[in-house]
């Protein structure tokens, strides 16, 4: 019976973390974004400042060159600068995938090219959805802030939507499974998984 109720009370906590952190998202996506810039940038710092300590302890041993003085320092730059420039990393996202669409668009306008060459009656199709391709990754490529900001409201949405669902499930669970005979049958199953 133990098992069950942890189970249970563990399931309405994460429900409850997801809707929290899915309003968040929604309702001030930039806070997320500045948030995982932080931790990116500082856990980045310590890499850097740990490898550069271990160089140090290491001299005595083995001869150290500059370019391995070259990688703490740098993973210590690039984490202030990921502090001190919060939107920098969170906006090559929806940058990365602007390029590939981009690349996937004109992609799709030498194919209906080709197809027009071999005589293929539907090649406009291709030609037109290429076209609209490479409207819509340029748009993205400029509007990367935006395009970020949007992507984690949709994200933030999916979170509460999966919570919802867990707390839906939870509770038909709960008036399925009423007498204590039957909790005792699943927590058996439980334990013996």
């Amino acid at each position: 019976m133990d098992t069950l109720k942890k189970f249970k009370a563990s399931s309405y906590a994460v429900s409850i973390i997801y809707i929290i952190v899915g309003l968040i998202m929604i309702l001030n996506p930039n806070f997320v974004m500045d948030a995982v810039n932080y931790v990116i940038g500082i856990l980045i710092i310590i890499y850097g400042i740990v490898y550069t300590i271990s160089l140090y302890q290491k001299r005595n041993v083995e001869i150290y060159g500059k370019f391995d003085l070259l990688g703490g320092v740098l993973c210590i730059s690039f984490g202030l600068f990921l502090i001190f420039n919060p939107d920098s990393l969170v906006a090559l996202i929806p940058f990365c995938t602007g390029i590939i669409l981009l690349m996937d668009a004109i992609g799709f306008i030498f194919n209906s090219i080709k197809l027009k060459k071999l005589d293929y009656k539907s090649w406009l199709v291709n030609f037109f959805a290429g076209l609209a391709f490479i409207a819509f990754a340029i748009v993205i490529i400029i509007l990367v802030k935006e395009m970020t900001l949007l992507l984690l409201r949709f994200i933030g949405v999916f979170l509460i939507i999966d919570a919802l669902l867990d707390f839906y499930t939870l509770l038909r669970f709960r008036k399925r499974v009423k007498k204590p005979e039957k909790y005792e049958v699943i927590e058996a199953q439980i334990e013996e998984k």
